[in-house]
């Protein structure tokens, strides 16, 4: 299959969130195959693909050019609110992890938008590291606090919460490939950002360039608390955190996916024209 066609498609997936792309941004997130962004010459002759400045989008989508640049800007407030947010919360001393996902990851946020944010959290102790951000966040008034809500602007969403024992996401697919490439780490402790990779190297099926850092096995845990007596009173505690916030919560679950070792609030699905990226053939 020629490389133009993987071009077009990953034009094509940014396009879904009128994202166009500029020259090293296209060699970053192409899907499938490995060969430096080759083929766009050639859609640009067929005219299939068009450029503005310095960006590639769709025939006739020149108006994501203005809309990416006008997003990048309400992003910048976002990702001030996100940092400062960031240095507070990483003195819970159980979060190895604070980063961003989804939109304002990619600086593509719109002014309403929330702010979503992973944590990662130390070995047994995700439920309680929740509980313990639950307590703090009325105080910082930061946090998101339903599904419906309709005031979300610069809100924090914790969309998403991973035991450090626990890092592979199990839906894989395109979609959630990019969600992993995408996050950005605000805060990493002990190397946990890169053993998050680590333990997600199934990206690179679908996009084998995207990755900042080369893939690599991290021998073992850094937990502090691996092996140590302490561990088992808080893998303890933790269960029951567990257990009290799945009572609360259990009545209201709907999308929500929730176990002792991950948490997803708020997930993301990938809308119908996503889902057909899902059935192309990769190399």
């Amino acid at each position: 299959m020629k490389a133009s066609f993987f071009v077009l498609q990953t034009i094509s997936y940014a396009d879904a969130f009128n994202y166009p792309l500029k020259k090293e941004e296209i060699k970053k997130w192409l899907i499938g195959i490995n060969e430096e962004g080759k083929g766009l010459s050639e859609l640009l002759r067929q005219k299939k693909v068009e450029k503005k400045d310095d960006f590639f989008f769709l025939k006739g989508r020149a108006k994501t050019v203005k809309e990416r640049e006008k997003r990048e800007v309400c992003s910048e407030k976002k990702l001030e609110i996100a940092q400062k947010t960031s240095q507070k919360l990483c003195l819970i001393p159980t979060i190895k992890m604070i980063a961003l996902t989804g939109a304002l990851s990619m600086k593509n946020c719109k002014e309403n938008d929330d702010i979503d944010f992973m944590i990662i959290t130390l070995r047994n102790s995700l439920w309680l590291t929740r509980l313990l951000i639950w307590l703090i966040c009325p105080i910082l008034q930061i946090r998101r606090r339903k599904i419906n809500d309709i005031n979300v602007k610069d809100k924090i969403c914790f969309n998403l919460y991973l035991d450090e024992a626990d890092l592979e996401i199990k839906e894989k697919n395109l979609f959630t490939a990019h969600e992993i490439c995408q996050v950005k780490p605000l805060y990493n402790k002990n190397e946990t950002y890169e053993r998050f990779l680590s333990a997600n190297g199934w990206v690179r099926k679908y996009l084998p360039n995207a990755l900042h850092y080369s893939l690599f096995i991290v021998q073992g845990s850094r937990s502090l608390l691996k092996n140590n007596p302490l561990s088992f009173l808080l893998a303890l505690l933790n269960r029951a955190c567990f257990n009290f916030q799945y009572l609360y919560m259990k009545p209201k679950i709907t999308i929500e996916k929730v176990s002792l070792n991950q948490a997803f609030f708020h997930p993301k699905k990938p809308s119908k024209r996503l889902e057909e990226f899902a059935k192309m053939k990769l190399a």
